[in-house]
C-alpha cells in the first residue's frame, strides 16, 4: 500500500513539471533575442601591454611544463619501484 501512495504523489509532481515546461519555439525566440542584443566589448591593449600579457601567459605554460614533467618521473620511479619491489621481494 504504501508504493501506491508514493507512485501517485510522483506522477502529481511529474505533472506540474510537464505544465512548467516551455516549447521549443519559447526557448529559441527567447535565444534569438537574447544573442541579438548580446554585445561584446574588449579592452584595446597598447603593444607594452600586450606584450606583458603574452610574457605572463608564457611564464605560466613553462611552469605547468615544468610540474607535468615532474609528475612524469615521479609516476615512472614509483611504478617502476612498486615491480622492482614486486620482483625483489617475491
Amino acid at each position: 500500500m504504501g508504493f501506491s501512495g508514493h507512485a501517485t504523489k510522483v506522477l502529481k509532481s511529474n505533472r506540474v513539471l510537464l505544465k512548467k515546461s516551455r516549447s521549443f519555439r519559447e526557448l529559441r525566440k527567447d535565444y534569438l533575442d537574447y544573442s541579438q542584443e548580446t554585445k561584446l566589448h574588449f579592452k584595446e591593449l597598447t603593444d607594452v601591454e600586450r606584450q606583458i600579457v603574452r610574457d605572463k601567459i608564457r611564464a605560466q605554460a613553462k611552469k605547468d611544463r615544468f610540474q607535468e614533467i615532474v609528475i612524469y618521473i615521479l609516476s615512472f620511479v614509483i611504478v617502476f619501484g612498486t615491480f622492482y619491489a614486486i620482483y625483489y621481494f617475491r
